[in-house]
């Protein structure tokens, strides 16, 4: 299951660079370099952001239920 959260983070990665091209060229840098920090800004006003950000949190809670993504 955590190979699945995964690939579920890589792809919503992959997917928020790709809809970063529609916002602007600011967002697709910013979306490769710092994912779910950048995501978190632009989804405020970009509704287009709001999809990948949302598979990227899922993917880290798969993940982190899964036990292979511990926070100390």
């Amino acid at each position: 299951m955590s190979v699945i959260g995964f690939f579920m983070v890589v792809g919503g990665w992959i997917w928020s660079v790709a809809r970063g091209i529609q916002v602007s060229l600011l967002c697709v840098v910013l979306n490769f370099l710092f994912p779910p920090v950048a995501q978190g800004i632009f989804s405020i006003y970009e509704p287009q952001i709001r999809a990948p950000l949302a598979l990227i949190f899922a993917g880290l809670a798969l993940m982190y239920l899964t036990g292979d993504l511990r926070i100390h």
